[in-house]
């Protein structure tokens, strides 16, 4: 009876070992789990159950814990963009200033001068109408002295030298005087008489002189 137990208990424990795919030093094999002879910290493998290398204690402690993803480096996170520098906003002093001509228009010299009067007077004989003739430039008289600079006193005059033939018109004009006005504005009247008609003079050729005054009638 005895010896039929033994035998029972053997035959089922042997039965059992086949059930589970138990095989020998399995079980010697997973108490030693999950200590590596080996490699004591892990090991890398090429993912076809080959060992290529042992990892050292540092890669070990430096790898992620199961389940959890590895931390982004503080240096790949992108900085928040930042906002551009407004534009500097100008200032006063930098607005141009305002010229003189955008301030008042310039003055309109007919407005402001006017012809007195003109006296020619010929070396020989007379010379009638002169006077007229050369009153018909006034606008351009007056326009010289916007020019040139106006008067210097309330009234100025230019003294102007030609000569007068029978053709009857004023040739090689020069000034030999001028009185409270630029030379350039005694010179632009010059160039009004030069070549102007001044009547015909008694004699064949004679020399001339005209005085021509101007006076400043709005300041």
């Amino acid at each position: 009876m005895t010896k039929t137990t033994s035998l029972l208990a053997i035959v089922g424990a042997a039965a059992l070992g086949v059930l589970l795919g138990a095989r020998p030093g399995e079980a010697q094999e997973a108490s030693r789990y999950p200590y590596d002879p080996v490699c004591p910290w892990g090991r890398l493998s090429n993912g076809k159950g080959m060992l290529v290398r042992c990892i050292s204690q540092d890669e070990a402690a430096a790898m992620p814990a199961k389940g959890t993803k590895p931390a982004v480096p503080a240096a790949s996170a992108a900085p928040p963009p930042s906002a551009a520098p407004a534009p500097p906003a100008p200032s006063a002093s930098a607005a141009p200033a305002p010229s003189a001509s955008a301030e008042a228009p310039p003055e309109d010299p007919l407005k402001v001068y006017a012809l007195k009067s003109i006296t020619v007077t010929p070396d020989e004989g007379k010379l009638a109408g002169a006077e007229k003739k050369l009153a018909n430039g006034k606008d351009k008289m007056l326009e010289c002295l916007g020019k040139h600079g106006g008067l210097e006193k309330p009234e100025g005059e230019a003294h102007v030298r030609f000569l007068v033939s029978a053709r009857g018109r004023a040739e090689g004009v020069s000034v030999t005087k001028r009185v409270a006005m630029s030379a350039a504005a005694a010179d632009c009247i010059a160039h009004v008489v030069d070549r102007r008609p001044v009547g015909t003079p008694e004699a064949p050729m004679t020399a001339a002189t005209a005085v021509i005054r101007l006076a400043r009638v709005r300041k």
